[in-house]
Protein backbone atom coordinates (compact mmCIF):
# COMPACT_ATOMS: atom_id res chain seq x y z
CA UNK A 1 0.00 0.00 0.00
CA UNK A 2 2.74 2.33 0.94
CA UNK A 3 4.52 2.10 -2.22
CA UNK A 4 1.47 2.89 -4.72
CA UNK A 5 0.85 5.77 -2.39
CA UNK A 6 4.45 7.05 -3.19
CA UNK A 7 3.92 6.52 -6.76
CA UNK A 8 0.86 8.17 -6.63
CA UNK A 9 2.52 11.41 -5.22
CA UNK A 10 5.27 10.57 -7.52
CA UNK A 11 2.76 10.81 -10.42
CA UNK A 12 0.86 13.82 -9.15
CA UNK A 13 4.39 15.21 -9.63
CA UNK A 14 5.04 14.36 -13.12
CA UNK A 15 1.72 15.37 -13.95
CA UNK A 16 2.77 18.83 -12.96
CA UNK A 17 5.90 19.16 -14.64
CA UNK A 18 4.18 17.88 -17.55
CA UNK A 19 1.52 20.28 -17.61
CA UNK A 20 3.75 23.17 -17.21
CA UNK A 21 5.69 21.94 -19.98
CA UNK A 22 2.50 21.91 -22.36
CA UNK A 23 1.48 25.25 -21.17
CA UNK A 24 4.67 26.89 -21.89
CA UNK A 25 5.24 24.93 -25.58
CA UNK A 26 1.80 23.52 -26.38
CA UNK A 27 3.82 20.31 -27.28
CA UNK A 28 1.73 17.11 -28.15
CA UNK A 29 3.81 14.97 -26.81
CA UNK A 30 3.86 16.55 -23.26
CA UNK A 31 -0.17 17.10 -23.33
CA UNK A 32 -0.32 12.88 -23.60
CA UNK A 33 2.62 12.66 -20.95
CA UNK A 34 0.40 14.28 -18.76
CA UNK A 35 -2.95 12.71 -19.98
CA UNK A 36 -0.82 9.02 -19.67
CA UNK A 37 0.60 9.98 -15.75
CA UNK A 38 -2.92 11.36 -14.72
CA UNK A 39 -4.60 7.57 -15.84
CA UNK A 40 -1.39 6.10 -13.74
CA UNK A 41 -2.14 8.58 -11.09
CA UNK A 42 -5.41 7.49 -10.95
CA UNK A 43 -4.85 3.34 -11.12
CA UNK A 44 -2.51 3.93 -8.06
CA UNK A 45 -5.30 5.97 -6.11
CA UNK A 46 -7.14 2.87 -7.16
CA UNK A 47 -5.00 0.86 -5.77
CA UNK A 48 -4.20 2.34 -2.69
CA UNK A 49 -8.32 2.36 -2.00
CA UNK A 50 -8.49 -1.41 -2.69
CA UNK A 51 -5.65 -2.43 -0.21
CA UNK A 52 -7.33 -0.52 2.44
CA UNK A 53 -10.72 -1.86 1.99
CA UNK A 54 -9.92 -5.18 0.73
CA UNK A 55 -6.70 -5.88 2.92
CA UNK A 56 -8.86 -8.65 5.39
CA UNK A 57 -8.94 -10.99 2.38
CA UNK A 58 -5.96 -10.59 0.25
CA UNK A 59 -4.03 -13.93 1.06
CA UNK A 60 -0.73 -13.51 3.22
CA UNK A 61 1.45 -15.88 0.15
CA UNK A 62 0.12 -12.93 -2.29
CA UNK A 63 1.68 -10.22 -0.27
CA UNK A 64 5.49 -10.74 -1.38
CA UNK A 65 4.19 -10.39 -5.52
CA UNK A 66 1.87 -7.42 -4.92
CA UNK A 67 5.07 -5.88 -3.00
CA UNK A 68 7.34 -6.58 -6.13
CA UNK A 69 4.66 -5.40 -8.67
CA UNK A 70 4.55 -2.19 -6.50
CA UNK A 71 8.50 -1.83 -6.03
CA UNK A 72 8.74 -2.23 -9.82
CA UNK A 73 6.50 0.33 -10.56
CA UNK A 74 7.65 3.12 -8.02
CA UNK A 75 11.43 2.28 -9.39
CA UNK A 76 9.94 3.09 -12.92
CA UNK A 77 8.63 6.47 -12.05
CA UNK A 78 11.34 7.28 -10.00
CA UNK A 79 13.75 7.04 -13.36
CA UNK A 80 10.71 8.93 -15.77
CA UNK A 81 10.59 11.57 -12.64
CA UNK A 82 14.49 11.75 -12.42
CA UNK A 83 14.82 11.81 -16.66
CA UNK A 84 11.98 14.07 -17.09
CA UNK A 85 13.35 16.71 -14.75
CA UNK A 86 16.45 16.80 -15.33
Amino acid sequence: MYTAAISAILLLVLVAVYARVYRDTHAQFSLGLAIFASILFAQNVLSVYSFLTMAPYILDPFLPFLLTINIAQVLGVIVLLRTTVQ
